[in-house]
């Protein structure tokens, strides 16, 4: 037997398989990271400068406690820059780019956003309140495209994130900080099912028509520059850069390639894969089935460990009534408007997508046995069972892939 083990959460989870198993191991890209990150960012910025005129109300659109961006390392740098080029505190607004997810706690607010909290004004946005959204142009289809109307206060605003592959928009992100970031319910639910009706992942594409739709709400809703890190597997900094914001974009991009696009076999027979990080429910923890279906052949297995303490998806319940179902009967829901929340709608279409082609199987403590099925999905409680009961089901010597920060992966098939 040989012995490996995966990151679940705050701790590993150690497994075994049989010597005849043809096994590859797949992680991020062994990078240097940036020797100083706060000279490199401290220079960069000054990639802002066309940008930033004095005299303006400004809004800081920052990533939220989902995602690794060493943001308050980040923020204090930006407010001084701005502080220098003119504009006081009292005319800066940083605004959480929460898109879908629930708002943060004081304690996850003063993590994510550190000083910052105690010298600008800080609001959470509430995508699904109609009141709280402003109109500022419309869609390709006609439909208006709604943001926090918090940004209706501010000249411009500027963005603050991190780029790795994403399943729906190529790589995050650039553009993504305000759609779905602080977009309104009904614009993120078109993006959506726009996403979901195209194909099952656009992960690793650079453009595709989410992204160039992306493009075009943030662009009506002012934002006007980024500052953009990439991190490695462990979260620390390999490149910062900040300006325009297509430019910005394009250069973390290549950089995020660099990290985490890895040479991949094809047609395998099983995956075992850790959630790590975007581990606090399946709705980032599902991130980790795209890369996964790349490099499996159809009918194959993954079997990913994810902890998920708060669940399937907490302002996403419907998903559980939802994802069991085929993507034709979730559409057709959504098109008599039989459905209230159109973004679970669309990644549960997804979600069946993906299990008509393979296998899922959870291992989680904070998903029961009741909501995988519901979900469509296999459970364990223990790592081991899972991998021993499935590897029953297959033949000969099976070719399985061991896939450490998953949901940030990038095959190269």
């Amino acid at each position: 037997m040989v012995h490996y083990s995966l990151k679940y959460g705050e701790r590993y989870l150690s497994f075994h398989l049989p010597d005849e198993a043809q096994v590859v191991e797949m992680g991020p890209n062994n990078v240097t990271p940036l020797e100083d990150a706060r000279g490199a960012l401290q220079r960069a910025l000054r990639g802002l400068d066309e940008i930033i005129r004095p005299s303006r109300r400004v809004a800081i659109i920052a990533d939220d406690v989902t995602r690794p961006t060493p943001t308050a390392d980040i923020l204090p740098h930006l407010l001084d820059y701005l502080n220098s080029a003119g504009l006081s505190d009292d005319d800066i607004l940083l605004l959480a780019a929460l898109g879908t997810h629930r708002p943060m706690t004081q304690g996850e607010l003063e993590r994510k956003y550190g000083e910052a909290m105690e010298r600008v004004e800080v609001v959470q946005p509430d995508y699904r309140d109609p009141e709280k959204q402003a109109i500022v142009g419309s869609m390709p289809d006609g439909s208006p495209i709604e943001v926090s109307n918090v940004l209706m206060k501010v000249d411009f605003s500027i963005g603050v994130g991190m780029v790795t592959p994403h399943h729906v928009s190529g790589f995050s992100g650039g553009s993504k900080i305000v759609l779905p970031g602080v977009s309104g319910e009904r614009t993120v639910g078109d993006m959506h099912l726009l996403s979901a009706r195209l194909r099952r992942s656009f992960l690793g594409m650079k453009e595709n028509p989410v992204r160039a739709l992306m493009d075009l709400v943030a662009e009506r809703a002012g934002l006007r520059g980024l500052v953009e890190v990439v991190v490695d597997g462990i979260g620390r900094p390999t490149w910062v850069g900040a300006g325009g914001v297509r430019e910005v974009f394009s250069e973390a991009v290549d950089e995020a390639r660099r990290v985490y696009e890895v040479e991949a076999p094809s047609n395998l027979d099983l995956v075992i894969a850790s959630s790590y990080p975007a581990d606090i429910e399946f709705w980032q923890a599902h991130k980790s089935l795209y890369p996964a279906e790349m490099v499996l052949r159809d009918g194959g297995i993954l079997i990913l460990a994810t902890p998920c303490p708060e669940g399937v998806a907490v302002t996403h319940p419907e998903v559980l009534e939802l994802a069991g179902l085929s993507p034709e009967e979730i559409d057709a829901k959504v098109r008599r408007g039989e459905i209230e929340d159109p973004v679970g709608a669309a990644n549960s279409m997804v979600w069946s997508k993906v299990r008509s082609r393979i296998k899922v199987v959870l291992v989680s403590d904070g998903i029961s046995e009741e909501e995988a099925r519901s979900l469509g999905f296999s459970w364990y409680g223990d790592l081991q069972e899972a991998i021993d009961s499935e590897l029953k089901l297959l033949e000969g010597k099976p070719r399985v892939a061991i896939m450490r920060n998953a949901p940030e992966l990038l095959p190269k098939v």
